[in-house]
């Protein structure tokens, strides 16, 4: 034991210094023994996160769950599902918990999880729901206002919405997803000018907030603001190469400021990794027949 105890040491230095790799090699070396000590899996975990590796952190957070049985990691294991797509996995864990006394920081996390669950499903009725569970004790935090939002649009009001996401950024005003839905709603309203506003606050908190600059892109798309609109987008491409949607709106405004030589490269680039995506191939047309015309 004092020898594995040396190895696992090891490797909360390896986590430090981000040599993921190397230590994963340690952990390995001593997995047979160490399967189910709590040390090695949270390590694991790490590192796995370290690594990418979002398949094998999500069943190292399962066996930690299955051991443990605290609200704690069971909430943890719901968040690595929700962040990759297990919806219904996700929301089998929330459901249980729901029936669960939960810490007040508990069952602000698992509140809020929930939320963002339903409204992947539009499920506006569970988003109701959960909220009203959740303030029976506790004060409503600014992403539980802005979910009353959706809340109110579902139901056809609009000024109440409104008023839902003037809430939420009265309470955070760094809640980018609040500002962002102020924009749409104004725009919706016939308020493009304060839409913009918004939009722009929204994105200026989060330049990688993908919903709003889709927004700003199809907005400003023949305004004289394409060129700071272009500066935003490339930003978020660097780190977003292979985001497909988002590199059609960065190819059309690249097409509009004349840079053809750099939205033929973008469309390349794209084909080569997703060589059946047929978008990229009319997009690639489409701009051929404009540069011979």
């Amino acid at each position: 034991m004092p020898q594995t105890t040396s190895v696992l040491g090891l490797v909360e230095q390896d986590i430090i210094a981000g040599r993921y790799t190397h230590a994963m090699r340690r952990l390995i070396s001593v997995s047979v023994e160490l399967s189910k000590d709590l040390k090695f899996l949270s390590l694991l975990c790490l590192v796995q996160k370290g690594l990418g590796d979002n398949t094998g952190q999500i069943k190292t957070l399962e066996v930690i769950a299955d051991i443990t049985k605290t609200h704690v990691a069971y909430l943890d294991f719901m968040s690595a599902l929700y962040a990759e797509g297990r919806l219904n996995e996700a929301l089998d864990i929330g459901l249980y918990l729901q029936e669960e006394q939960l810490s007040d920081v508990n069952s602000r996390y698992h509140t809020r999880m929930m939320i963002r669950i339903y409204l992947e499903f539009c499920d506006y009725e569970g988003v109701s729901e959960i909220i009203g569970h959740y303030a029976q004790k506790h004060a409503i935090d600014d992403l539980m206002t802005w979910a009353q939002g959706f809340v109110r649009l579902a139901e056809g009001d609009q000024n109440q919405a409104l008023e839902c996401f003037r809430n939420a950024v009265a309470i955070n005003p760094s809640n980018d997803q609040a500002w962002i839905s102020l924009a749409m709603l104004h725009d919706e309203m016939g308020d493009r000018e304060l839409a913009t506003a918004n939009l722009e606050r929204g994105l200026d908190i989060n330049p990688a907030n993908a919903t709003g600059l889709k927004m700003i892109a199809r907005w400003q798309k023949h305004s004289e603001n394409r060129e700071s609109v272009l500066k935003r987008l490339n930003h978020y491409m660097k780190d977003h190469s292979f985001d497909e949607e988002m590199s059609i709106c960065y190819v059309q405004l690249l097409k509009e400021t004349d840079a053809i030589d750099e939205a033929r490269f973008e469309i390349e680039k794209q084909i080569l990794n997703n060589p059946t995506n047929t978008e990229f191939v009319r997009v690639k047309n489409d701009l051929l027949e404009a540069s011979i015309s």
